[in-house]
């Protein structure tokens, strides 16, 4: 089966006001599907932004209520709130680049993982896609776009979309047979990953053949 690319970019996480810096690296739409507790449709409800107890930075919580489960414990009509570093409060301003923003009455695509008992989207704004209708067919393109923060409402009608579009029956397609064949990843060092999925991956590629030597000391 060919795989789709889409998502393999390589971001670097940078930070100013105050500065944060970290790196991200690609994952594919198999990886993201593994690695993630949940994977569904959802509808951006609302943002609110609070100042990090004893830190100098801000972190947006984003509402969302789940239209489609296609991967997860939870149910269609839940609501939930999802964790990511940045925000403006009161004149201050905290920026990450390639980290997730939402817009109130966007609708995406979000791969989510539960770290300290709250969700955070998998892979920085690789986990996040926006669902936009195609005009004439009211099928669905995945684009990536980055909103400004602080917008009141996100705009379909207003989305450039791409000359090839991408369309979210394509990749349903590709997750829900992934979750099927019950995938694993040949297994590399993913940064970031909790302490219990790294075990728990590696076990799995060892069972699988897959497992990369390279990492067994790391």
């Amino acid at each position: 089966m060919i795989r789709s690319t889409f998502l393999s970019i390589c971001f670097v996480l940078a930070a100013s006001v105050p500065a944060l810096a970290t790196t991200m690296q690609p994952l594919e739409l198999s990886e993201l599907t593994y690695v993630a507790d949940l994977v569904a449709e959802a509808d951006v409800v609302a943002n609110s932004v609070e100042k990090v107890e004893g830190k100098e930075y801000l972190r947006t919580a984003t509402t969302l209520r789940l239209t489609h489960v296609i991967k997860g414990s939870v149910a269609d009509g839940d609501v939930l709130d999802v964790l990511a570093l940045g925000g403006e409060l009161g004149g201050e301003v905290t920026t990450v680049h390639s980290t997730p923003v939402f817009t109130p009455d966007e609708r995406v695509l979000v791969f989510l993982e539960q770290r300290a008992g709250a969700w955070h989207v998998v892979g920085l704004s690789q986990g996040k896609i926006t669902l936009v209708q195609e005009p004439g067919t009211g099928r669905d393109i995945l684009v990536k776009v980055a909103p400004p923060r602080g917008l009141q409402r996100f705009d379909e009608e207003a989305v450039q979309l791409p000359l090839v579009p991408e369309y979210f029956e394509d990749i349903l397609s590709l997750i829900v047979a992934d979750l099927h064949a019950d995938f694993v990843p040949t297994y590399r060092i993913i940064a970031g990953l909790p302490a219990h999925k790294d075990a728990a991956f590696r076990a799995a590629a060892k069972l699988e053949g897959k497992f990369d030597a390279r990492w067994e000391d790391q």
